[in-house]
């Protein structure tokens, strides 16, 4: 049996277990289509087309549970920083497929979506299950970093603002060329949390055993983090995280504090709005990532890869978006690793045409040394496992999108 009709008799299966669920079904898609422009390696111009597409079918009209399936296809990531997918080649990821009830005194989350443990917008130390740390974002993208798993969550809640939460993931299932392959128990993660407030700030805190990677530069172990949001003026938030014991996908057991200092982490934020001209919005963000005992000298960009190393111990990421009549809106975001003096520069322009009808355009652009961890030009140290398909330092996108 084909990999399309397979898939075809899941869709209908989620059709079905949705529409049972809840007293009325939702259909929502999302269509995005662009053409990018981009320099590959030795310098040459690339112009691609692509697109990827969502259907969500979620239950409505009953607030005891709620359930929702999304299935993304897309051909080929264009903007993306390492796509492996071949222009002709469709592929097809169930991105969400979850239920959630709520019993009198506790809540039961359950099966594929996200948890946001944590806060900050791209980076995160205490988001323990995706690990939002790594430096590669795309912002051509709707959404940063919406990366999901299989898990359960039991959340019961302690007070008026206040909750305990518990979370079971299982592992990873994995391909090994001919077919997915299961793993043993022990790569399961597992943890809890808890959330409360004080005063005008909230306060979270937990653990999580993590036992296999959920994204790149993921850190397994023993996970604790603590968590802070709260207003004085702007908002500021921040999360600081570490990692101790074995670390299978990197190979080493932190059993002593030479060891887990190396994964200590810090991430801080600030947010404010402010209000500007006729029915304008001007939104500032600053959020900063330290790593005290990464490092703090410049590395050739080969080996800044390995999860649980290869950090540099400072990264910040500003951004400023203006938006016009919530109809326009024009944005410039960055990625800086001040250590090896290098940046990526995102600008963006938008147009909400009508409801649900937008039009968006990008323009990606690095500055750095070619071993630099974003280089203006990397043709003279491109690592082995990139293709043509990987921009190299400069890209332009022009697309859009619309949801109904």
């Amino acid at each position: 049996m084909s990999k399309t009709v397979c898939l075809g008799f899941v869709i209908l299966a989620l059709a079905g277990t949705i529409g049972s669920v809840g007293a009325e079904t939702e259909v929502r898609t999302t269509m995005e289509l662009a053409a990018a422009a981009y320099r590959g390696k030795d310098r040459t111009w690339y112009f691609t087309g692509g697109g990827r597409a969502d259907v969500r079918l979620a239950s409505v009209g009953n607030d005891a549970i709620k359930a929702e399936a999304a299935v993304e296809f897309y051909p080929l990531d264009i903007t993306g920083a390492e796509s492996s997918v071949e222009a002709d080649t469709p592929a097809v990821d169930l991105k969400r497929l979850w239920l959630k009830a709520n019993f009198p005194s506790w809540r039961l989350t359950a099966g594929k979506t996200k948890l946001a443990w944590g806060n900050g917008f791209v980076f995160n130390s205490g988001d323990l299950l995706f690990g939002s740390l790594g430096p590669a974002v795309d912002f051509t993208q709707s959404t940063v970093r919406d990366d999901t798993a299989f898990l359960t969550a039991f959340n019961i809640p302690t007070g008026r603002f206040s909750y305990v939460e518990g979370v079971l993931l299982p592992p990873n299932l994995v391909w090994d060329g001919t077919a997915l392959e299961a793993q043993t128990i022990e790569k399961s993660s597992g943890g809890l949390r808890a959330f409360g407030r004080l005063g005008g700030w909230r306060l979270e805190g937990g653990y999580l055993y993590k036992g296999d990677a959920k994204t790149a530069y993921d850190l397994l172990g023993h996970r604790g983090y603590v968590s802070v949001h709260g207003h004085a003026g702007v908002d500021l938030y921040g999360a600081a995280s570490f990692a101790a014991g074995y670390d299978g996908s990197a190979g080493v057991t932190r059993d002593s504090w030479d060891e887990v200092k190396s994964t200590v982490n810090l991430s801080l934020g600030a947010f404010h709005q402010l209000a500007v001209g006729y029915d304008g919005t001007l939104s500032l963000r600053f959020e900063a990532l330290v790593m005290p005992w990464q490092n703090w000298d410049p590395v050739p960009f080969d080996d800044l890869g390995t999860a649980g190393t290869g950090y540099y111990g400072l990264m910040l990421y500003p951004e400023v978006v203006w938006t016009i009549r919530s109809t326009w809106n024009i944005g410039l975001r960055a990625l800086v690793s001040p250590i090896d003096a290098s940046a990526q520069f995102t600008a963006s322009a938008g147009w909400d045409v009508f409801r649900g009808f937008s039009l968006t355009g990008y323009l990606v652009m690095n500055a750095g040394r070619p071993d630099s961890l974003y280089a203006w030009d990397r043709s003279s140290a491109w690592p082995a496992a990139w293709t043509d398909s990987v921009p190299n330092g400069a890209a332009l996108t022009l697309g859009g999108s619309y949801r109904y």
